[in-house]
């Protein structure tokens, strides 16, 4: 049988063999800087996790003044550490085949640095991650293997016409931040179906789209990082030891990487450790 020319290959002396189809996930993510993971949840799940959302951005804009303060600072559409409102967002981020990516990228410790929701609305103004950003900000350096995975999970179909993700595929090996007429050229819109999950590099430069529809797009943006990173707001303050019984939840919501308050605190965590 002949070898077709897309598979055949010459002068290769080492060649990496995927041991299964996530293996293929990771080296997209390794190459390109994303991935795709296809829907696994029922619409009913969806639909309930939408209204969630819905709700607790009006909560967490009474705990802060109102909407109007949340829009003098950005935060109109926001919805910070879902799991602490909304228990059931947990599943979210422990889906089986997103913490075997991490962990096959990351190494078997890493913690959920941040779990927010994020609300594309009809265009009145652009979003405010419609500039393009990376999910550790400010950082003007690569590494050799990831710091943080991202996993933005599309409670709504992610298409151009309503905002989807644009991504600059393999910005999480360069330095500096591309020119203008290169990013015209190369960057990229996702089109992602109602539950799937698009994994990406932390460092990967992306922005969100314009929503041009009649509908809000709603999606949640889990960061899982390394555990010297810091969590953006500390989960074990607002769980109130909330999972920290499941020894591996535990380590994933950062019960073990808040740093000690003294050095006595320091010496009781390192001796529970031995």
């Amino acid at each position: 049988m002949k070898t077709s020319m897309s598979n055949g290959s010459y002068g290769i002396k080492e060649k990496r063999v995927d041991k299964d189809v996530l293996d293929v996930h990771v080296q997209e993510i390794q190459m390109i800087g994303y991935t795709l993971l296809e829907p696994a949840v029922p619409a009913e799940r969806l639909s309930a996790w939408r209204e969630s959302i819905d709700g607790i951005l009006r909560n967490q804009a009474a705990e802060s003044g109102g909407i109007e303060a949340l829009n003098r600072i950005g935060e109109a559409d926001t919805v910070r550490a879902l799991l602490a409102y909304d228990s059931s967002f947990l599943e979210i981020a422990t889906d089986a085949r997103l913490i075997e990516i991490c962990k096959r990228l990351l190494g078997e410790y890493f913690i959920l640095m941040l779990q927010n929701g994020v609300v594309n609305r009809p265009i009145q103004q652009p979003h405010h991650q419609a500039a393009y950003h990376r999910d550790l900000p400010y950082q003007h350096f690569v590494s050799s293997r990831p710091l943080a995975v991202s996993a933005l999970f599309c409670l709504d179909p992610f298409e151009p016409e309503n905002g989807s993700t644009m991504f600059m595929a393999g910005s999480h090996k360069m330095e500096e931040f591309p020119s203008d007429d290169y990013i015209q050229k190369m960057e990229s819109p996702i089109s992602a179906p109602a539950g799937s999950i698009i994994v990406f590099d932390s460092m990967l430069f992306h922005r969100a789209g314009i929503n041009r529809s009649q509908a809000v797009r709603r999606g949640v943006n889990n960061v899982f990082a390394l555990p010297f990173l810091k969590q953006q707001i500390v989960l074990p303050a607002l769980l109130n030891g909330k999972w920290s019984e499941d020894p591996w939840l535990r380590r994933l919501l950062g019960y073990e990487s808040d740093p000690p308050r003294s050095p006595a605190e320091f010496r009781a965590q390192r001796s529970g450790r031995a």
